[in-house]
């Protein structure tokens, strides 16, 4: 898939999820502008159908961050920020033209986190479950990863049958798991 590039001094840069650039960002009264840091939020399914970048707001400014919703980054320095920073789920769609360059991209649980964070300030948690049942291909994912989540689902599972949940059948997981069923 392509990703949306812009000319930055003689090379051509393609963006990429998580990637940390510098934009001008406008002051309140518009007379002016400010070079500030942005994360790439936008997927590549996304980027290759539109023109634009979907942006999330970074700032220095950590004792501003709201929790549960804004994010303070671990890894601010791998993201090639200067100072400790906080990433709040402002997004903006931006024309990659006006991108300064980049200067990093979030680490792997910084990243984690703020899609985490996208999430929540969209209301989307309880809507991703679905998602991932229905589009995952558990076959094709880390081990450890889908180990993780049938403990969880398990547990949940048995908590459900412990409340005598009709809709939950304990003997239908033990078949899946041991190939048969109790008597």
């Amino acid at each position: 898939m392509t990703t949306p590039s812009t000319m930055i001094g003689e090379s051509t840069m393609a963006f990429r999820r998580g990637d940390v650039v510098l934009l001008p960002f406008p002051y309140t009264n518009l007379n002016a502008t400010k070079t500030r840091p942005a994360v790439v939020v936008s997927s590549e399914l996304y980027q290759s159908s539109r023109p634009d970048l979907l942006l999330a707001y970074v700032s220095s400014q950590v004792d501003k961050a709201m929790p549960p919703i804004d994010y303070v980054l671990a890894d601010w320095q791998t993201a090639g920020l200067l100072k400790p920073s906080f990433v709040r789920p402002k997004v903006a769609a931006i024309d990659p033209a006006l991108i300064v360059h980049r200067i990093g991209e979030l680490s792997v649980r910084d990243q984690q986190e703020v899609d985490s964070r996208l999430r929540r300030a969209m209301d989307l948690t309880a809507s991703a479950l679905w998602d991932v049942v229905a589009e995952i291909d558990f076959s094709t994912q880390s081990p450890e990863v889908v180990q993780l989540v049938a403990e969880k689902a398990v547990t949940a599972l048995t908590l459900f049958a412990q409340e005598d949940s009709a809709l939950v059948d304990l003997n239908r997981i033990r078949i899946l798991v041991t190939g048969s069923g109790s008597e």
